[in-house]
This record gives structure tokens, C-alpha cells and sequence, in this order.
């Protein structure tokens, strides 16, 4: 879903938009009315409403990315990490020799 923005060199171009619920004191009884609105996701722009009309101005300013906290709890699980798979020395040799025995190729002699 897109909506038309105008820009400052006057072009009009469709950019990703939402459905914005319209707030209605009326009572909880009316069926809930929506409005398209640009979405807020493009790092050098911002959009405003003038009436009934959108327009797009650049962004001041500069966004930056979010990073988590703590560390995700999965790191903790050794089978989830990436390099798990990538294993090497005891750890890799201990685990092979327990899919050999546990699948019978472990004892032929």
C-alpha cells in the first residue's frame, strides 16, 4: 500500500504507507475508521500532512540502529551458535566419536 508525498522539487511520488486508526471520542460502538499514512521509515526523509496533502522534508539529524542490551539468549545453547557446526580439535573429535559409536561404526574391528 502507498501513498502520494509530494517532494521539494515538486515531484509526487508513492511511498510505503500504514492504516492509521482515526481516534473517535463518539463511544466504542462506531466502527473504527482508518487513514493512510506514510510510513516512517526512510532514513532522509520525513513526512507531514498540510490539509489534506502529504509532504516529504529532509531529515535533520541522524538515526542510528538499535543494539540490544544484554546478549541474546541463545548464545548460551552451544548447539544454536553459528560456528557450532564449525567445530574443531577435542571438541569435534569427542563428538564424532559418539555419532560412531552410537550408529555401530565405532566397533569394527
Amino acid at each position: 500500500m502507498t501513498i502520494a508525498v509530494r517532494f521539494p522539487d515538486g515531484s509526487i511520488q508513492n511511498v510505503p504507507a500504514q492504516l492509521r486508526e482515526i481516534s473517535d471520542s463518539s463511544g466504542s460502538k462506531v466502527t473504527p475508521r482508518f487513514e493512510r499514512v506514510p510510513l516512517n521509515c526512510d532514513s532522509n526523509w520525513t513526512f507531514h500532512r498540510h490539509g489534506e496533502n502529504w509532504y516529504a522534508m529532509p531529515r535533520s539529524g541522524s538515526l542510528s540502529a538499535l543494539r540490544p542490551v544484554v546478549a541474546e539468549w541463545w548464545r548460551s545453547v552451544a548447539h544454536m551458535e553459528d560456528d557450532a557446526g564449525k567445530a574443531v580439535g577435542p571438541a569435534k573429535t569427542a563428538r564424532g566419536q559418539r555419532q560412531r559409536q552410537r550408529s555401530g561404526w565405532g566397533n569394527a574391528a
